[in-house]
C-alpha cells in the first residue's frame, strides 16, 4: 500500500506521466505474483502415511502385526503420524501430507495418490514383527528371555529400485544416525534370520530388493523410505514405543533429518 501511495502522489504532483505510472503498478504486480509463485515452488512436500489398513482393500493389504499384548500394528503406526498434523511439530518450508489408517488406503491407492501429487520425499511408519515361530519360543521361554534381544530395535527400509534410490538411502542414513544419538539400536533381525539385504548394519539401514522387495517402495515416483520404529512384538520394546517421550523422539529425528536432507535455513 505505500508504494501505491507514492505511485499516486507522484501522479498528483505531475512529477511523471501516467503512462510511467501505470508500467511501475504492473511492474509491483508482476514482482508480488513471481514471489508468490517461488514462495509456494521452495515449500517441500513430504507425504506422511501410517503404514497397513485397518481393513483390508485388496489382497495385498492386511492390518499389519500384532503387538505382544494384541495391539495391532496400525495403532502404533497412527500414534506417530498424528503429530505431523499438528503445527506444533512441522518444520516451516516443509507441506506435510498426513495420511492415517483412518482413511484405510491400500497399497495400490496410495501408490497412486503419491505418484498424482508428487511428494518431495515419500515416508512410510510401521513397527516391526518376527517369524511367528521365533516369537513363540520366546513367548514360552518367559518376558525375561535373551531371546527378545534378537527381537527388537528399529531399521529403515530403501530400495535401489526405486526412481530416486541414492536420495532415499541418503535420507535412511540420517534418520538412523538420529536414532543412534538418541539411544534407539538397529535392529538386525532381518539380516541374521530372514537374510535381507543390510546395507549397513551399524546403522539398521535395508536395500529391499527382490525377493524382499516392498511394493510401494518399488512403485512410487518419488524419494521413498520405509521406517520401522521399533519391535512391539518384544514386550520391553512394546512399553518402550507406547511412551509419548518415545513417540516425540522418532518424530523429531524425522523433523532434523528433513532439515538436513532439504537444507532449510
Amino acid at each position: 500500500m505505500g508504494l501505491l501511495r507514492l505511485i499516486y502522489s507522484l501522479y498528483k504532483g505531475n512529477r511523471v506521466n501516467f503512462r510511467l505510472v501505470l508500467l511501475i503498478f504492473v511492474c509491483f504486480i508482476a514482482f508480488s505474483e513471481i514471489c508468490k509463485a517461488d514462495n509456494t515452488k521452495m515449500k517441500r512436500t513430504v507425504l506422511i502415511v501410517s503404514g497397513h489398513v485397518r481393513k483390508p482393500v485388496s489382497s495385498i493389504d492386511h492390518m499389519g502385526a500384532q503387538s505382544y499384548a494384541g495391539i495391532f500394528e496400525y495403532e502404533f503406526n497412527d500414534a506417530i503420524v498424528r503429530y505431523f498434523e499438528n503445527k506444533s511439530h512441522q518444520v516451516t518450508g516443509i507441506r506435510y501430507d498426513v495420511v492415517q489408517t483412518s482413511r484405510n488406503i491400500g497399497l495400490r491407492e496410495r501408490v497412486e495418490y503419491a505418484n498424482r501429487i508428487t511428494p518431495d520425499l515419500y515416508l512410510e511408519i510401521h513397527h516391526d514383527a518376527a517369524q511367528t515361530e521365533d516369537i513363540e519360543m520366546a513367548i514360552q521361554a518367559g518376558e525375561n528371555s535373551p531371546l527378545w534381544e534378537d527381537m527388537s530395535g528399529f531399521s529403515v527400509h530403501y530400495s535401489e529400485n526405486n526412481p530416486f534410490p541414492e536420495r532415499s538411502k541418503t535420507f535412511a542414513q540420517l534418520f538412523a544416525e538420529e536414532m543412534l544419538k538418541n539411544g534407539f539400536k538397529p535392529n538386525l533381525y532381518h539380516a541374521d534370520v530372514e537374510k535381507m539385504m543390510c546395507i549397513d548394519r551399524l546403522k539398521g539401514i535395508y536395500n529391499r530388493i527382490d525377493p524382499w522387495g516392498l511394493y510401494v517402495l518399488y512403485n512410487i515416483k518419488s524419494p521413498a523410505v520405509v521406517i520401522e520404529c521399533g519391535t512391539i512384538v518384544n514386550p520391553h520394546e512394546e512399553k518402550l514405543l507406547s511412551l509419548e517421550d518415545t513417540r516425540l523422539k522418532i518424530v523429531h529425528a524425522i523433523n532434523r533429518v528433513l532439515v538436513k536432507l532439504f537444507d532449510i535455513k
